[in-house]
């Protein structure tokens, strides 16, 4: 995708520090406000900017483990339940991310959140109590919150748009 200059700094700048107002940004490009709006419509038009992310410390919201499931949802479950009803395996209130597969062995991995162990596993007997044989957990994996190395895809980023254009 080809983007502008002012495009491509605005939105690394933005990838830097997402709570830049349009005024910080305006010094350092040394273009109006204005200009920058226009940019950051630009940008969310071409579908870059989405919305800002907002990065929260798991451990002080008291959100202590992390569990990466592999699960999946046989072709009955679809016609035994409703999509509301599946939503709940598919996408709880604690998922982080929810990934849809097209395999045979797993149809999602779904990253979820938990304050505890206690809660993790009360969620995944309820999943197996009410969707019984519809619904497999192939695996998950437990991680505790101490265990984050990197939380933010920020360097990533920072590495495609020194690629873009290039």
């Amino acid at each position: 995708m080809k983007l502008s200059p002012n495009e491509r700094l605005t939105l690394r700048l933005l990838v830097q520090d997402p709570n830049l107002t349009n005024s910080d940004i305006s010094e350092s490009l040394e273009i109006t406000a204005q200009g920058v709006g226009k940019i950051r419509k630009q940008l969310a038009v071409k579908g870059l900017i989405e919305s800002q992310e907002l990065n929260l410390d798991y451990e002080k919201l008291n959100i202590n483990i992390q569990v990466i499931a592999l699960i999946k949802i046989l072709p009955s479950a679809f016609k035994k339940y409703k999509k509301k009803e599946l939503d709940y395996v598919i996408k709880p209130t604690n998922a982080i991310r929810s990934y849809a597969i097209p395999n045979t062995t797993i149809t999602h991995i779904i990253i979820y959140a938990f304050t505890d162990i206690k809660e993790y596993n009360k969620y995944f007997r309820d999943i197996l109590d009410k969707f019984g044989a519809n619904v497999e957990i192939k695996e998950s994996f437990v991680l505790s919150s101490e265990s984050i190395i990197k939380s933010s895809s920020r360097d990533m980023f920072l590495n495609v748009l020194d690629k873009l254009n290039a």
